[in-house]
């Protein structure tokens, strides 16, 4: 039973890592088109949350994959890959103060 949830748990953070990648990158898109300053510090700040967000999911994941409860620890790892790629796509990610 416990593994069942834990499982559903793992899911569900996987589909928020799929949602925010794609926001992630739409709102980055939307900042490379914009030319009005406020605009794009709007859109700055958004892509800041986001990146936050995916952190978060990055440190969950990364617990599981360092826990015995889970045998195959591949899929936590591909997306732990993920987060840190959509991270590391930005031109300057110091410019986020991206830790």
């Amino acid at each position: 039973m416990a593994q069942r949830k834990l499982q559903q748990e793992i899911d569900k953070c996987f589909k928020k890592v799929a949602e925010g990648s794609q926001a992630f990158d739409g709102i980055y898109e939307k900042i490379q088109q914009t030319s009005n300053p406020s605009q794009k510090e709007k859109l700055e700040d958004a892509l800041k949350r986001e990146i936050k967000k995916l952190q978060r999911q990055r440190d969950q994941i990364k617990a599981w994959a360092a826990s015995n409860d889970i045998k195959d620890k591949k899929p936590l790892i591909e997306q732990r890959k993920l987060i840190e790629s959509v991270c590391e796509s930005l031109d300057n990610p110091s410019r986020f103060h991206i830790s």
